[in-house]
């Protein structure tokens, strides 16, 4: 199945309520998550792919991070990550159709959607540093390896420590870019509410006007 068929696909059969009702902040988190975790199957199906070579790259890079060149590796990283950024929101368009509003919308409802963005980016930073954990320790004790050597110790790691480090740093890349994906689903209701609204302000405004 071709991605454009793939998206079509996924835009017809996601169970998802519409983004365009009124909503509280806690609402549109709620409807978010659920339409996240309600279509998880279908999301995977079609991010798996990209998200596993993301996954491999950032290990790699990572591990290489700790190791060699730090600020190189890690400015080809933040290049590569704004770039599956970029690809992995295309490529979900069929399941994260895009909210038909405008700035003034947004701009007047600008509250509901800072709070939703940041509640929602509290929680997967949460969750994004539980899957770090292990990385973080591998990365750390391949720092303090590399330290020693540089004042004339013995490297004193087991030969399959680079390889360990990859394999986690790939392991917690995949995982946390799911947890990326979760962040722009409860922003979606939030927009659609503030388009909403707005929208039930417009018809206020014009039943009072053919009142007078």
């Amino acid at each position: 199945m071709q991605s454009y068929e793939k998206s079509q696909y996924l835009c017809n059969t996601t169970k998802q309520d519409t983004p365009y009702k009124i909503r509280s902040a806690r609402a549109c988190i709620v409807a978010g998550f659920q339409q996240y975790t309600g279509n998880f199957r279908r999301i995977f199906k079609v991010t798996w792919l990209p998200s596993l070579v993301f996954a491999l790259v950032s290990g790699v890079a990572e591990s290489l991070l700790v190791e060699y060149y730090p600020l190189v590796v890690l400015a080809l990283l933040i290049v590569y990550c704004l770039l599956y950024r970029f690809w992995l929101r295309k490529r979900l368009s069929g399941i994260l159709e895009k909210v038909k509003g405008t700035m003034k919308n947004y701009l007047r409802h600008f509250g509901q959607i800072a709070a939703v963005a940041f509640a929602t980016f509290i929680f997967c930073v949460a969750i994004w540093l539980l899957t770090s954990v292990p990385a973080v320790i591998l990365g750390i004790a391949n720092i303090e390896a590399q330290h020693g050597v540089l004042y004339g110790d013995p490297l004193g790691m087991p030969d399959y420590m680079r390889w360990l480090t990859i394999g986690v740093f790939a392991l917690a890349s995949f995982l946390q870019a799911y947890i990326y994906l979760l962040f722009f689903f409860p922003l979606r209701y939030a927009q659609g509410s503030a388009v909403a609204a707005e929208d039930e302000r417009a018809k206020a405004v014009s039943n009072n006007l053919l009142s007078e």
